[in-house]
């Protein structure tokens, strides 16, 4: 008897020992979770991204190259396709509904989130975004509202969420007028949560100097800044605000899981803005390194990665002026003179024109230093927009917008189909323990479930 147990463990050992160790761990439970959601990242994003490394920067391919094992499906309730509230409450809830619903069905019942359930069986749990904390993906894992629009609603239920990190943009509508925000009621929440036991962060410096959980830690008003128009000196990156999250969540002892979005880049698609588009999934894609060489040092974190849609509808190798057809063209490398989004060249311009100093001669020598756009070869536009901004500001913004999107678009000969978001399906990125569920065609509430499944939180 004892012979026939001894051969079946040694059966039972070699068929363990078979399987390749990447194979095993992909399997397995993980103790934490960092879950990166870039928003309105897609295919084509990433395939921009790339070739530009490849051919600019000497880097043959992304560090999320490696670790590509899947796509999701992001239709939301009644809606083909999705918003970011929609999407990420099926990431947090594991459920559909309308799109603008916060952790909610489409009949506006609260749904339990993953934060939520992970809090209650002993994890820390945190959100970060490079948008504002109550923008739709970070809301829709720390609170419930039927409108995405409801952000000082959302910002009063994330300070009593029990959160260990609330890290990004977003102060307006943590304070009041007297304190910079936008809030009705005279409260200031940053004060309110510092009460309650957080610490707090201001800027770079101070992110770098906490040394506690919890950490409430907004850098700007509203949204942060675009990667390529960040002050690095005083603004952390995505791939800062990573690496010292994972630091303090490790110092924490505690298992963890931590929702980090990548949430400009969806802005930069809706504004048809390349290079910025571009280098915002750069940056998404250094953050991402440093949350895999994160799990590689632990060996028991899970890192998933995915998109609550894609924006613009991206094409690479786009028809300019009708020359579709001619020569399959395509230069990404001709977004490398590009210094400025079209956002921050925007507000510029606007606070020029108001104060009265918004010369030709600035705005020439601006055109061709943040665009590379000649400006005399625009003129007969700029002349009209610029008339037009005494009597419809709105609209002349519009049409400056579309002006320098069409001139730094077209030499790269990329397209873009929409202002608006696409039902593509977007990639799945995974690595560690469990990163075996996250494979294959998986419906965006799947991932959700899943996520709950391999926590042991359902």
């Amino acid at each position: 008897m004892k012979r026939l147990v001894v051969f079946v463990l040694v059966l039972f050992v070699a068929s363990c020992t078979s399987i390749p160790a990447e194979v095993r761990t992909a399997q397995q439970r993980p103790q934490s979770v960092i879950f990166f959601i870039s928003d309105g990242c897609g295919p084509a994003s990433f395939s921009l991204a790339r070739e530009y490394q490849r051919e600019v920067m000497n880097k043959p391919k992304l560090n999320l190259d490696t670790f590509e094992q899947g796509s999701t499906i992001t239709f939301a309730e009644g809606s083909r396709v999705t918003d970011s509230a929609s999407s990420a409450t099926a990431y947090a809830c594991g459920v559909k509904t309308l799109n603008g619903r916060i952790a909610m069905t489409a009949d506006q019942r609260p749904v339990e989130t993953i934060l939520e359930k992970a809090e209650r069986a002993g994890f820390n749990t945190g959100i970060v975004s490079t948008a504002r904390i109550t923008h739709a993906t970070p809301a829709a894992f720390s609170s419930h509202v039927p409108l995405r629009s409801m952000e000082a609603q959302i910002a009063e239920q994330q300070i009593t969420k029990d959160l260990e990190i609330i890290m990004g943009g977003g102060r307006q509508f943590y304070t009041s007028p007297a304190d910079g925000g936008s809030r009705t009621d005279g409260r200031n929440l940053i004060d309110e949560a510092e009460a309650a036991g957080f610490n707090r962060a201001d800027d770079l410096n101070e992110l770098m100097a906490a040394d506690q959980l919890p950490l409430i830690a907004l850098f700007t008003n509203s949204h942060m800044a675009y990667e390529i128009d960040r002050d690095e000196a005083s603004e952390p990156s995505l791939a800062e605000m990573t690496r010292r999250s994972l630091e303090l969540l490790k110092e924490a002892g505690e298992p963890f899981i931590v929702m980090i979005e990548a949430g400009r880049i969806d802005h930069a698609g809706h504004a048809n803005d390349p290079a910025t588009h571009l280098w915002d999934v750069i940056a998404y894609d250094e953050a991402w390194q440093v949350a895999i060489d994160f799990a590689r040092s632990e060996g028991n974190t899970l890192v998933l990665g995915t998109s609550d849609h894609e924006t613009g509808g991206l094409t690479l190798g786009a028809e300019v002026d009708g020359m579709g057809g001619s020569g399959y063209g395509y230069d990404p490398t001709q977004l490398t003179p590009i210094t400025s989004s079209f956002e921050h060249f925007s507000g510029e311009l606007a606070a020029r024109m108001q104060a009265g100093t918004a010369d030709p001669a600035w705005f020439a020598d601006q055109m061709k230093q943040a665009f590379n756009i000649d400006v005399m070869d625009v003129a007969e536009e700029m002349g009209s927009i610029i008339a037009q901004a005494d009597t419809n500001q709105a609209m002349a913004g519009w049409r400056l917008s579309r002006l320098l999107s069409k001139s730094t678009s077209d030499p790269a000969r990329v397209g873009w189909s929409t202002g608006g978001h696409t039902a593509v399906n977007v990639p799945i990125f995974a690595y560690g323990p469990g990163s075996a569920q996250f494979t294959g065609t998986l419906d965006n509430t799947e991932i959700g479930i899943r996520l709950r499944e391999v926590l042991d939180l359902d």
